[in-house]
């Protein structure tokens, strides 16, 4: 049971950090390309008749370097960080299915609770929200610069680009936390297809081995039945002496077969318990290499979590240096002046 356990555990952690990197690469880009598009359309759309010299292309181009790497750093954190609540979730459901305490309609009526009530336990202390006002700031700084300043003198015109600026950032979040969302579904879709996996598979081998047995026995019958008619038909071809004799010949002779048939059932029982005995040790090879995996696993997220720790304290100490740094400075200049002052 524990070897069942791990394997699934192995399984769905490996297709659950699979689906995070699908998410960045291709959900979250779409939304990205989506948003700043229509940004740009909108925007242009606005000011497009006050020849400002500016192109619907070079928008987006100028957006999309300001927030684009921005908003994928955000979200790989924010997965990063979701990903322990996430694995507690699995590993929790998929222990209790395989324990019988719970069945899979209460896993899939109950997954998406638990998974949030875990991310909202906050394990690893740290925190990652979807709110863009810090990103679209960028964005409105880049729009008061380049199309404000040139448009000032049309309160209307204004307004419609600061509505525009705040209707981009609820966009994004929205589309962001929706992304999300389907991804917590994704999730338990994972789960529940790598139980019912591992359920179908026990189950196959479980038919294949009853079939096994119905065939030998349904063969077993039938050379019976055959050997008893053939038999029946001998007896009326002969007198009782002939067939007296032929009965003590025929029942040596199947000694003779009945032994060598032993024979052969013990070499290939020997075939199969060694085949068995072989596939034993590579499933614990097996298990033994995934566990090693896992653990693997967990060292380098430990790690990662660690060496993130490390840089946010390194850059609270380099952020509380550069006033000092400053300070010295300043003082530096000055000893200089009042230096060449006396001189």
């Amino acid at each position: 049971m524990l070897g069942v356990i791990e394997r699934i555990k192995n399984n769905v952690l490996l297709k659950c950090s699979t689906l995070n990197d699908e998410i960045v690469s291709d959900d979250l880009k779409k939304i990205i390309d989506t948003v700043i598009y229509r940004f740009a359309e909108e925007l242009i759309s606005i000011i497009g008749d006050l020849n400002l010299d500016v192109s619907e292309k070079s928008i987006r181009e100028d957006v999309d370097d300001l927030i684009s790497s921005l908003i994928v750093k955000k979200i790989k954190r924010k997965l990063f960080i979701d990903s322990l609540a996430l694995q507690i979730t699995n590993d929790s459901f998929i222990e209790d299915y395989v324990e019988e305490k719970i069945t899979l309609n209460k896993l899939s009526s109950t997954y998406i609770k638990e998974l949030n009530k875990n991310k909202q336990s906050n394990q690893l202390n740290m925190t990652e929200d979807l709110k863009m006002d810090e990103i679209i700031e960028k964005v409105r700084i880049y729009v008061g610069k380049n199309i404000i300043s040139r448009i000032n003198e049309n309160e209307f015109l204004v307004n419609a680009v600061n509505k525009l600026v705040k209707k981009t950032k609820k966009e994004f979040e929205d589309g962001l936390e929706d992304m999300i969302k389907k991804a917590d579904l994704r999730y338990k879709e994972i789960l529940m297809d790598e139980i019912k996996k591992e359920i179908k598979q026990e189950e196959g081998e479980e038919a294949s081995m009853e079939d096994i047995n119905v065939k030998e026995v349904s063969l077993k019958e039938t050379i019976e039945s055959e050997d008893s008619q053939e038999v029946i038909n001998k007896f009326e071809k002969y007198d009782d002496m002939t067939l007296f004799n032929k009965v003590i010949l025929s029942l040596n002779t199947r000694e003779e077969k009945l032994s060598r048939n032993e024979d052969k059932q013990e070499k290939r029982k020997q075939q199969v318990d060694k085949k068995l005995s072989d596939t034993n040790k590579d499933i614990e090879a097996n298990i033994e290499r995934e566990n090693k995996l896992s653990r693997r696993k967990l060292e380098l997220n430990s790690r990662e979590i660690e060496l993130n720790s490390k840089l946010s304290e390194a850059e609270v100490i380099f952020l509380n240096m550069k006033p000092l740094i400053k300070g010295l400075n300043k003082i530096s200049v000055s000893d200089s002046q009042g230096g060449n002052e006396d001189e």
